[in-house]
């Protein structure tokens, strides 16, 4: 495919669906209305996450608790008459529907409204009749709530049978292909070296590489944005170290609690479509959703993908596949060897594992806020989802508010998401209209995603499996290709069943063997993110996402050495480990190759060089970071509202938020040359600053509200300066005492954008 093809799909136009086929004289008069590909969406949204259960695309009408603008599109009938009108819908709430919408044709209302029959299961609602008065008429979705609303398809038909196949299978779909007049087998979508299925973190830097490196490759992301669980729709910053290659161009380093507006994400995932477009090599593919897989022995011999909005299908074609799905859903449909669940401790002798093997998995988060505004606001009463939150009242949620643990994170995807919808609506609702009413009496919704952050499903299993005890005893690899850092962190509900604790246990950095990145089976696929082979344990800690991207280095360099000698990534590991090994360190010839296109991502890098290579160290260490609007007061939490402008694009040094009960502790770096150290101080107690700090003009203000505190109100600090020399820093601890303050961090600001911030190594 050229790149003018590419950029077309990039975009991700949406074109009605809408055909009438000829044929028997009783069919004559079908017409499937495909609502994804209405031309003109309004207010609701596309949501493919579940089309492989459930079997499409499908309209949500997301309005957070109000209306959303009506979709609407023009559709073509074979002849003007009466229709009889079917629509795929889902009463996600049987006992209440409070997802409910009107279809409107040429102005007219059917008989009908929908998403308020059924037993909470996706189902082709009886419409009554329509009259279309010509050959064309415009047919619009009109949402009658803001709740969740949703429309998978129209059909109209001059027949009297009953309604369509309805139970996702082969029925369904051949029906469907039928009549969108979509061929049995997709066009090819062009040649390539390698095919990476999903742009999460994982497949954006392994495609990144292999075409730095000379591989021409397709990069499959069925979302409209890059970036996975790091992107805006979902708002997870990138954990653990970034590794020297790539990962710091595309990761999402940021600070800001999920309802801040304009989230800084947005300007991560611009930088990052900027990477990948910069690159020749890379055919990119947004919006477009792989669904199948045609195998040649052991071999996967091409994906199958369909655009999400057009319904348009391309069959990709390449020697070697990676599997960035998350789900692990390319190597499932290939037939590789996966796990879902946890390990019994007796298999690898895993101190965390659990006595008996089980299903158990972590949940899924959907982290959202609120903002104040100028005026008052309201919200309804809720009680098809405070039957959920029960009396739990709230105005925000951080990663915390997680659900699915012991439902399957695949199969019942949407359920779970759907859990959290009612949570979060509800929580909200006991907010704004119980006893502490007039708190948020000028707060409304600001954010709540539709998309759900999951953390782990299939793992699909590898030469080696990585375990507790090779992270414990940073166990050596010969073949290590990417370091782990993140603890290891297990999630368990805790309390109300949407709502979570962790578990977390401090490690070392560690190799990851290139032997847990590629099938076992499945003899040309490999791995990058949080479907490699490890146990569930082990994954606590590898599923963080600037650890997923050294996977991706690691595999888009191997897809580079299996280009190049002709081998399989188990013979890389066999034969040409050496080469792989100095192409993931940017060693060789790869070195030049592997170098920043964009002025961005070279800004990114050079940040991150300046930082050094303990920048992201495991949790509660100082973390170097480039100041800037949005971002948190902490390494974790608490959002910066106002800071003086001669501050950002600084380097500042943060740790984590301490203790409510206990003083902040104080921490050190080092500084290539002399330099002035801007600390930024809460004001609350006696700071006690040693000699030597000079109190400055200057203050910065950050939130202490939701997915923080809870608090909701402004806080102030006072900034000091001091210069020092070249060598350590010590930044004294804060002994100030004030409530749910106690033990806020100072934050070190450095005032030379030319000097390299070195931290001290991580704590054993």
């Amino acid at each position: 495919m050229g790149r003018s093809g590419q950029a077309l799909r990039t975009v991700g136009i949406a074109v009605a669906a809408a055909l009438a086929l000829g044929g028997a004289a009783a069919r004559a008069a079908d017409v499937l209305v495909e609502a994804e590909s209405f031309s003109d969406l309004g207010g609701w949204v596309v949501d493919p996450q579940f089309m492989d259960i459930m079997g499409s695309p499908y309209l949500l009408a997301h309005g957070m608790g109000k209306p959303v603008t009506a979709a609407r599109t023009q559709v073509e009938f074979p002849t003007p008459g009466t229709y009889y009108l079917w629509v795929r819908t889902k009463d996600w709430v049987p006992s209440h529907h409070p997802g409910t919408f009107k279809v409107i044709v040429d102005g007219v209302p059917a008989p009908a409204v929908f998403g308020n029959q059924g037993s909470g299961a996706w189902t082709w609602q009886n419409g009554g009749t329509v009259q279309v008065q010509g050959r064309k008429a415009w047919v619009e979705l009109a949402d009658l709530t803001g709740f969740e609303g949703r429309c998978d398809a129209i059909f109209f038909t001059s027949g009297t049978s009953s309604m369509p196949a309805n139970e996702p299978g082969p029925a369904m779909a051949a029906w469907r292909r039928k009549l969108l007049g979509l061929p049995d087998t997709p066009p090819s979508a062009g040649e390539f070296d390698v095919v990476v299925v999903g742009g999460g973190i994982g497949g954006t830097a392994a495609a990144v590489t292999a075409a730095r490196l000379g591989c021409t490759v397709a990069l499959i992301q069925d979302r409209p944005v890059l970036g996975g669980n790091a992107s805006q729709e979902i708002r997870v910053h990138t954990g653990g170290q970034a590794g020297p290659l790539v990962v710091s161009e595309i990761n999402a380093n940021y600070g800001g609690a999920a309802g801040t507006e304009p989230h800084p994400t947005i300007k991560f995932d611009e930088r990052r479509l900027e990477v990948v477009q910069a690159e020749k090599n890379i055919s990119l593919f947004l919006n477009w959703h792989a669904f199948a897989v045609s195998m040649q022995g052991n071999r996967i011999a091409a994906v199958d993908a369909k655009n999400v909005t057009s319904g348009e299908e391309r069959r990709f074609a390449a020697p070697l596949f990676i599997d960035s799905t998350g789900d692990g859903s390319i190597g499932a449909w290939a037939g590789a060897e996966f796990r879902m669940g946890r390990e019994a401790r007796a298999e690898f002798n895993e101190p965390t594992a659990p006595e008996q093997a089980d299903k158990m998995t972590l949940g899924t988060s959907l982290m959202w806020g609120t903002r104040e505004t100028d005026h008052e606001t309201t919200f309804p009463d809720v009680p098809w989802a405070t039957e959920i939150s029960k009396a739990l009242a709230a105005s925000g949620g951080d990663w915390t508010w997680e659900t699915g643990h012991h439902l399957d994170t695949i199969k019942d995807a949407e359920q779970i998401r759907d859990h959290m919808f009612r949570a979060i609506y509800g929580a909200w609702s006991t907010a704004k209209n119980g006893a502490d009413k007039e708190k948020y009496a000028k707060r409304e919704l600001s954010w709540v995603p539709y998309v759900g952050g999951k953390r782990e499903s299939r793992r699909i299993m590898g030469d080696y499996i990585l375990t507790e005890n090779d992270i414990v005893a940073t166990r050596e690899f010969p073949d290590g290709v990417a370091t782990g850092s993140w603890s290891i962190d297990l999630h368990y509900p805790t309390g109300y069943d949407f709502r979570t604790t962790a578990k977390m246990a401090k490690v070392k950095p560690y190799p990851i063997p290139f032997r847990c990145l590629y099938s076992k089976d499945i003899e040309n696929l490999m791995m990058a993110g949080r479907d490699i082979s490890v146990t569930h344990v082990a994954l606590g800690s590898t599923r963080v996402m600037n650890t997923h991207g050294q996977m991706g280095v690691a595999v888009g360099a191997a897809a580079w050495v299996c280009k190049k000698h002709g081998a399989t990534p188990r013979g890389v590991y066999e034969k040409y480990l050496p080469e792989l090994l100095a192409a993931v360190k940017g060693e060789g010839e790869s070195k030049a190759l592997l170098a920043p296109k964009t002025k961005a991502g070279a800004d990114a890098m050079s940040a991150a060089s300046h930082a050094g290579p303990k920048a992201a160290p495991p949790a509660a260490g100082p973390v170097v970071r480039t100041l800037e609007k949005s971002m948190t007061r902490c390494s974790d939490q608490y959002a910066i509202v106002d800071i003086p402008e001669a501050y950002l694009g600084l380097l500042c040094v943060t740790i984590d938020r301490g203790s409510f009960t206990a003083p902040a502790p104080g921490f050190s770096f080092e500084v290539d040359k002399p330099v002035t150290v801007y600390l930024v101080v809460h004001q609350r107690g006696e700071p006690n600053l040693p000699e030597g700090w000079q109190k400055t003009d200057h203050q910065v203000h950050w939130m202490s509200g939701p997915g923080a505190t809870g608090k909701g109100t402004t806080q102030t600090d006072q900034v000091y300066r001091r210069d020092f020399p070249a060598g350590k820093v010590e930044i004294p601890g804060h002994n100030g005492a004030d409530g749910r303050n106690y033990g806020c961090p100072h934050m070190a600001i450095i005032g030379d954008k030319d000097a390299k911030v070195t931290l001290p190594p991580a704590s054993p």
